[in-house]
This record gives structure tokens, sequence and C-alpha cells, in this order.
């Protein structure tokens, strides 16, 4: 299932659930979308960006120990040298 983002020819814009463009171009062909708000039946698909899933941001480096080894570091017993 696909869900697109739809414009009447009156400019409403809505969004309905389709199988896939196949099912979406034979849907319109049978002249069965019509917009919710007026009833239009000239519709078309909106143009849409992709959504794209964001990985995750790359953990912060740890810190490096200090000249003389971890004594006087805060992260002292907490990171491999």
């Amino acid at each position: 299932m696909i869900l697109y983002s739809l414009n009447c020819a009156e400019g409403h814009e809505f969004e309905d659930w389709f199988g896939g463009s196949a099912d979406f171009d034979a849907r319109k062909a049978a002249g069965d979308l019509t917009c919710p708000v007026c009833g239009n039946r000239s519709v078309s698909k909106a143009i849409m960006a992709p959504r794209v899933a964001k990985s995750a941001p790359a953990p912060a480096p740890m810190p490096r120990c200090t000249p003389g080894g971890c004594a006087g570091c805060a992260m002292a017993g907490q990171h491999n040298s």
C-alpha cells in the first residue's frame, strides 16, 4: 500500500491509499477518484518528496587521556587506552 498526496482541479489537497501506481491509474481511468471536499473527478497526484529514514548520528569520540595517563582524566577507568 502507498499513500498518495492528491489535488483536484479546484486546488483541494487530500490523501488516499492505493495498492501501487497501477491501482491509482486504474481508479483514475474508471472515474473512481473524487475530491472529498467538492466531489471534483479531475484528480491528480501531487508532487511528493520521498520519506527517507535518517540514520542516527555517530556518537561523539571519547576524550583523549592526559599526557600523564588517566590519573588526572575525568574519564579515568571508563575507557581503554
